[in-house]
């Protein structure tokens, strides 16, 4: 099997390059280098008054969820006060301003190479080295101050809306997105191809304890997971590992993987990048009208995997590696898979 060229790896809770740049403290969990020029990911974790000055980013579409305490995304026409649970999304080209509100207040950080991940090294490189300009950073960081910026005020409070369409700032409270139904779990959108031009997604999981999924692999995309609460096992190449909270797993293509949720209620977050599997959960996934989880399990919709096998950047490996599934249904899986390649080879 061909290997990507990004190596897959498990950061533990707090694991990952640290880095401080004005009393912050940033932990690398992505780099471009780490993900082969697809993405980047960092928490930050600061005091009341820790402050990122106006500025956009041209090139990399950027969100946030906030893991704790609380934060103020501002943009020209508003400016949104975000608490744990609270997902922001600043569009590339939009300018904005990131200042933290209370104590603790800790967030992750996703965006495309030359974003997150290089800004705050090319910053705590430059406050160490006692640079008058702190903020002068090279080319291959996509970051420009502005100037003349003013965020709007007063803040508003962010509700538990519906994911909203196209390239615009926004920001869903605790509880909203986009839902969708995949047996007892529920998937949510907090952000699609659309709104960042296909670069990634960002999909927020949350379910009961359950049984492992079908063991597969990508070749066109990178996953990576962030555990929010409760505990997990994912399966990378057939070997289990153990996801608590605060745990990170970067999964680039060709890599085999699968996940179970272990506990009464587990939560946790994907980047999935470039965003092109997006069509994978529409086609297993039905939506459902609220983000609580379902009382009866909603339908798996394999037959739509199926019928969509060729279009979708997914490959069958083996039945779930816990082997919850009893014989007869794991062969059944096999042939339904084999068939579903041999027809979409033939396109």
């Amino acid at each position: 099997m061909k290997k990507s060229t990004a190596p897959a790896y498990l950061l533990k809770a707090d694991e990952g390059h640290k880095l401080s740049f004005h009393q912050a403290e940033i932990t690398l969990k992505a780099t471009r280098d780490q993900s082969a020029e697809l993405v980047e990911i960092v928490t930050v974790l600061a005091a009341a008054g820790f402050k990122l000055p106006p500025h956009r980013h041209v090139k990399t579409h950027k969100s946030l969820f906030v893991l704790s305490g609380e934060l103020l995304l501002g943009f020209a026409d508003k400016t949104f006060h975000l608490k744990e649970g609270d997902f922001g999304h600043i569009p590339k080209g939009i300018a904005h301003q990131i200042e933290y509100v209370s104590p603790a207040t800790k967030a992750l950080y996703f965006s495309g190479p030359g974003g997150v991940a290089s800004l705050f090294n090319a910053l705590s490189q430059n406050e160490k080295a006692g640079k008058e300009d702190v903020y002068s950073v090279s080319d291959e960081v996509d970051f420009q101050l502005v100037d003349g910026f003013q965020a709007a005020l007063p803040a508003e409070k962010v509700g538990p809306i519906t994911r909203p369409d196209g390239t615009q700032p926004y920001a869903i409270g605790k509880g909203g997105g986009e839902h969708l139904i995949l047996e007892d779990q529920l998937q949510t959108f907090l952000a699609r191809q659309n709104n960042t031009d296909g670069q990634f997604l960002v999909v927020l999981t949350q379910g009961p304890k359950g049984n492992a999924i079908i063991q597969h692999y990508h070749k066109l995309h990178t996953e990576c997971f962030f555990a929010l609460e409760g505990n997990m096992t994912m399966w990378n190449e057939g070997e289990p590992v153990p996801l608590n909270p605060g745990d990170f797993l970067h999964v680039p293509p060709y890599t085999k993987h699968s996940y179970r949720l272990d506990s009464p209620y587990t939560r946790f977050v994907g980047l999935l990048t470039p965003g092109l599997f997006e069509p994978f959960f529409d086609a297993i996934c039905t939506p459902h009208p609220t983000g609580i989880l379902p009382q009866e399990p909603g339908p798996v919709r394999i037959d739509r995997v199926l019928r969509q096998y060729g279009q979708l950047d997914l490959y069958f490996v083996s039945p779930p590696p816990d082997n919850s599934m009893n014989p007869l249904q794991a062969t059944g899986v096999r042939l339904s898979f084999w068939l579903a390649g041999k027809f979409a080879s033939k396109k």
